[in-house]
């Protein structure tokens, strides 16, 4: 009987585990570090909960059975979402991790004991007499001290804010410290709290704005008191609203003028440059016609504007338009204008037409007359000509002349760009040219023929 007893008590004896065969470590990532006799929380504003990462783990060659874990003390417990599954059976070096959560709304110095299988450390934490701050996310309020207040992604122009609560959670006046915000693009928003008093149970607010000027991260730090806490946001660069060509043309013809202004269906919201462009393919029976008469009145065929916050309109040195002329060539005008990735445009066709004179002048002289025409042939086709002098009464002084251009006319255009050309015409008189007193001459071109006004020598 004696030695059954003496068998079963020698069995039991060897369930039990050793003394020292589990120790207690603090996790800090992948880091974990012995805890021999305490482990201090540090101060804890009140009402803020604050986790510590533990494990136990069995640091013997043999399997051993952790069946005891408990924490006791005011303000101190075990997480039950991690804790661990007792009894736990573990394997030589096998862990287990748990965390331990400290809150209290008091204030003053807190201590608990954790326990387990041949440990007993003692736990510590201080709730000072202090306000406790969160901040409103858009789900919910969240303790400062949680991780950054983050803005997320905020367009550039934009300047969102984010609310603050300064609470007091004990059972005395406080008043609120120092407040600062540092780092590009956050400042405070409204009046500040500095030295503001809060009554126990009741709270205080303020607002952090973050205002980006350009895209890309940016961090900042709001400090209260001696208290430091992280602000991040995104600035992005916002959708640019689509581009409107405006045209306004008297007639879709050469040797006008006109003017282009670019709008937008909704206010800007950053400030940014762009750019029109003039672009001309000539019609195909004028093959690599360039006309440099299709230009901005500022110059060539290229011209920038810019784009304030909250403007609709693009705006060209102080004003909303910019002029432009058509040139001398029959084809198709394109008007482009790109801001950013957006784009649009808008052509005019400058259909073929008569030759047109602007400018008409007779020289006379002993022994000859002159007719000299300026203007323009879009066509670049100009052939036939025909020219009519009158004396003082009004008749003809014999019948019209004829002659033909064409092969004239296409020499010079062949060398020279745009429409534009220069016309001068002499003619040998026998006798008084003093009778002759004026001429009328008309050049036909392939859109038909246009004639002068009688024009007095």
């Amino acid at each position: 009987m004696k030695s059954a007893m003496r068998r079963a008590l020698l069995l039991a004896l060897a369930a039990c585990p050793a003394w020292g065969q589990f120790e207690l470590y603090l996790v800090n990532g992948n880091v974990a570090q012995p805890v021999v006799r305490s482990y201090d929380f540090g101060s804890v504003a009140p009402g803020t909960s604050l986790g510590v990462a533990f494990e136990i783990t069995n640091v013997s060659s043999a399997s051993a059975t952790l069946n005891l874990l408990t924490v006791t003390g005011a303000g101190f417990s075990v997480a039950t979402a991690n804790a661990p599954q007792l009894p736990a059976f573990l394997a030589p070096q096998q862990s287990v991790q748990f965390t331990v959560v400290f809150q209290a709304s008091g204030t003053g110095n807190f201590s608990a004991t954790l326990n387990s299988v041949g440990i007993a450390v003692t736990l510590t934490a201080t709730v000072p007499a202090e306000l406790t701050y969160q901040w409103v996310t858009g789900t919910g309020v969240l303790p400062l001290a949680a991780g950054p207040v983050t803005f997320g992604s905020v367009p550039v122009g934009e300047s969102p804010t984010v609310e603050i609560i300064a609470l007091n959670q004990t059972s005395a006046a406080l008043t609120v410290p120092s407040v600062a915000v540092s780092g590009s693009g956050f400042s405070l928003y409204g009046q500040s709290p500095n030295g503001a008093t809060v009554k126990p149970a009741a709270s205080i607010a303020f607002n952090v704005q973050f205002s980006p000027t350009a895209a890309g991260a940016a961090t900042g730090t709001l400090t209260i008191g001696g208290q430091s806490y992280a602000l991040t946001g995104t600035g992005v660069i916002p959708p640019f609203p689509q581009p409107q060509i405006v045209v306004t043309l008297p007639e879709p013809d050469s040797a006008e003028q006109g003017t282009v202004a670019v709008n937008f269906g909704a206010p800007s919201q950053i400030s940014t440059t762009g750019t029109v462009t003039l672009t001309f393919v000539a019609n195909d029976a004028i093959p690599g016609a360039a006309d440099p008469g299709i230009a901005f009145a500022s110059g060539g065929q290229s011209a920038s504007f810019n784009v304030f916050i909250g403007n609709t309109q693009g705006n060209f040195n102080g004003a909303v338009t910019i002029p432009f002329q058509t040139g001398t060539t029959a084809g198709t005008l394109t008007i482009a204008v790109q801001i950013g990735t957006n784009a649009a445009q808008q052509s005019v066709v400058i259909l073929p037409a008569v030759v047109g004179v602007t400018a008409v002048q007779g020289v006379r002289s002993t022994g000859t007359v002159e007719v000299d025409l300026t203007g323009f042939d879009n066509t670049r086709t100009a052939g036939a000509l025909q020219f009519t002098f009158y004396d003082a009464s009004g008749n003809p002084v014999e019948a019209p002349i004829q002659a033909n251009g064409a092969s004239t006319f296409a020499a010079y255009f062949q060398n020279s760009a745009g429409g534009t050309f220069e016309l001068k015409a002499v003619f040998p008189v026998t006798g008084d040219t003093s009778q002759i007193a004026a001429f009328q001459a008309a050049v036909t071109n392939s859109a038909g023929t246009v004639t002068t006004t009688r024009t007095n020598f």
